[in-house]
């Protein structure tokens, strides 16, 4: 497809009739809306068709009207889908089409095409992944702008440009905060052996080229040895100073190495307010990544990196929950930090002896959950939980067993409400039977993603002959300082405050303080199948745990079965973990699922499994509390 822009005849004559020259943008002013006229050519229709562009704070705005009964079709790129901007020169190869035309071909009299090493349009690259509904995905879309309003070059650039930094500015309006805006890099954790040890391709092909669109700048730390993210988060002198956030690429293992790591920082409060984290699921648990896309209603198969990526370059955050840990095994006492579960029995079981059968990928775990159900095992001890002091957070996990089971049975999310006007159609681009895709050296690992996508929403648009009038003048960015109006004195002794705590305490009782008799915790003892506690949706990308949890709802959701359950019961609860309807809707005599704030696990035996997060913990009493909205997680929603 050619392409190529104009504004109206009047603004290519002035007053006089004779064409006028382009006026230099000034830096005065820092314009809300840019608007420009663009025409694009199709060669099996033989015509141009005009298209209005316009970028306002809501997004990019396009509208295209044809010939045939003047029928418009209408398109907002909503400016949270655009995750970046690049302007300058055109790339080393085309797109299709070649981009080779300048002027408005409906207009007489124009001068003859410019060869390409006489060239003087700026191009501005626009890198956009829509969110659709039914089924809910993104689709990569990539939109150039060229513009030739000046025969200097120096001017088109500036144009450019302009378009450039008020894409920026729009987004920042919008909440988001990009790396390249603070001046800071993200700092990225990759386990190299994840992802069955093609944790660098996989970043290298999927991760990089959306870093690179999004203009985010970043560190890539390889992993060489189990707890150096730990140490190297924990060591860190200028870790707040250098990076805007912490990426891990890997699976849930690395990132509790990191949570862990901060956690043991003389400044853990300030790196944990300011220091927000992200998830690209690389390894083989990826409960956190499947939780974040679902509190943002957001995709996650069939291109779970690539999903996860647009969420920790999204620019915000979303406060959620830490579970402080406590041990006790064998007189000793061990002090960490959870994000995902504490298991024992059942769960925990499979989970962990499954592991000598990982040749054969995740039916290790279908064939170990037969196993376990054909020698079913109970473990004796005691369950203690301390209720929310809302009534209604009781209550939560049976509404949340009714909605599971009602979307399993209509598998449909809420349509999102267009933004488009009623009467208009939704913006599709022409067909062209010579498609090409842009194969720019630098994006070349980006378009192979998913290339048929890009095929189909890959065009471009030029600017033709204009009055500098036309464009607004570019102005310098507004900023507003933030800073504190404490004193020296204040910061000091507010700085020195933070510093006096190095590690949060727990408010419950301790491990060797009996609970029986203590306001508001309820004790249960006997023989277990399993209790698993949990705090996200998902403890893997496959199991719906716990439906109603939220990142940062302050609670823990403790699911205790009871010996005496069939097996019958036993293997339709482990069938519906995928589809979150393993839980009871009333009350069950063995089954039972508590809304809860803090628990403890007092076995009575010598022999057995617990694990925090997945990865097994020595075995013995142990407790929890939920430490409210303690981290920052990365979302695209910032809620």
């Amino acid at each position: 497809m050619t392409a190529n822009t104009a504004t109206s005849e009047e603004h290519l004559l002035g007053n006089d009739g004779q064409p006028q020259e382009p006026s230099t943008p000034t830096s005065e002013t820092e314009p809300t809306e840019l608007s420009e006229i663009f025409f694009v050519d199709n060669s099996r229709r033989k015509q141009s068709i005009k298209i209005q562009v316009k970028l306002c704070p809501e997004g990019v705005y396009l509208r295209r009207e044809t010939d045939e009964d003047d029928h418009i079709n209408e398109q907002l790129i909503r400016i949270d889908d655009i995750i970046g901007s690049r302007y300058g020169p055109r790339l080393k190869k085309r797109a299709r089409g070649g981009l080779n035309s300048c002027r408005n071909p409906n207009v007489s009299g124009q001068e003859a095409e410019p060869e390409p090493d006489s060239d003087n349009s700026a191009y501005l690259y626009i890198y956009a992944y829509l969110k659709k509904e039914k089924p809910l995905r993104r689709v990569q879309t990539l939109r150039i702008l060229r513009f030739r309003s000046s025969n200097d070059y120096s001017v088109n650039l500036q144009t450019a440009e302009q378009w450039h930094h008020t894409i920026r500015k729009h987004k920042r309006g919008s909440g988001s905060t990009s790396p390249s805006d603070s001046g800071k890099q993200l700092l990225i954790l990759l386990n190299p052996k994840s992802g069955s040890g093609k944790g660098r391709e996989l970043f290298q092909k999927q991760v990089a080229p959306l870093l690179t669109e999004a203009e985010a700048q970043y560190d890539l730390q390889i992993t060489t040895h189990p707890q150096y993210a730990k140490e190297f988060v924990r060591t860190r002198k200028d870790l707040l100073e250098r990076y805007s956030g912490i990426v891990v690429a890997s699976g849930d293992g690395l990132f509790y190495e990191v949570l862990n790591g901060l956690m043991e920082r003389l400044d853990w409060r300030r790196a944990c307010r300011e220091l927000p984290l992200g998830i690209i699921p690389c390894g083989s648990g990826n409960g956190l990544a499947k939780s974040v896309a679902h509190h943002c209603n957001e995709p996650y198969e069939p291109k779970p990196i690539l999903h996860a990526t647009l969420t920790c370059i999204a620019g915000k955050s979303t406060p959620m929950d830490v579970v402080r840990v406590e041990l006790a095994p064998r007189d000793k006492h061990f002090v960490m930090y959870s994000f995902l579960s504490v298991g024992w029995g059942l769960i925990a079981d499979i989970d962990i002896e499954s592991e000598r059968l990982r040749s054969i990928g995740a039916q290790r775990f279908t064939l170990w959950a037969i196993k376990r159900l054909i020698t079913l095992r109970t473990y004796k001890g005691r369950v203690s939980y301390l209720l929310p002091k809302n009534k209604k957070d009781q209550e939560l996990p049976v509404e949340a067993a009714k909605e599971a089971r009602e979307m399993a049975a209509d598998e449909k999310r809420p349509s999102v409400r267009s933004s488009l006007p009623i009467n208009a159609s939704e913006f599709r681009d022409l067909p062209e039977d010579d498609e090409d895709i842009l194969e720019g050296e630098q994006f070349a690992d980006a378009i192979s993603l998913d290339r048929s996508v890009y095929r189909q929403h890959a065009d471009s648009w030029h600017s033709a002959m204009s009055r500098r009038t036309a464009y607004y003048s570019l102005g310098g960015p507004s900023l507003h300082s933030n800073r504190s109006r404490m004193s020296l004195s204040q910061r000091i002794e507010a700085a020195n405050a933070e510093f006096a705590e190095k590690v949060p305490t727990g408010t419950i009782p301790g491990l060797q303080v009996p609970l029986q008799g203590t306001e508001n915790w309820v004790c249960e003892d006997g023989d277990f199948v399993m209790v698993h506690a949990a705090y996200t949706t998902h403890l893997s990308s496959d199991v719906f745990f716990a439906p109603e949890s939220r990142l940062d709802d302050g609670l823990i959701y403790l699911v205790i079965i009871r010996s005496g359950v069939s097996r019958h019961q036993l293997l339709n609860f482990m069938l519906s973990l995928n589809s979150g309807t393993h839980l009871p809707i009333g009350e069950d005599p063995f089954i039972k699922v508590v809304a809860c704030r803090a628990f403890r696990i007092e076995p009575n035996t010598s022999d057995g499994i617990l694990v925090v997060d997945g990865e097994r913990v020595d075995y013995g009493p142990i407790q929890a509390e939920v430490m409210p909205g303690l981290i920052n997680v990365m979302t695209t929603s910032g809620q």
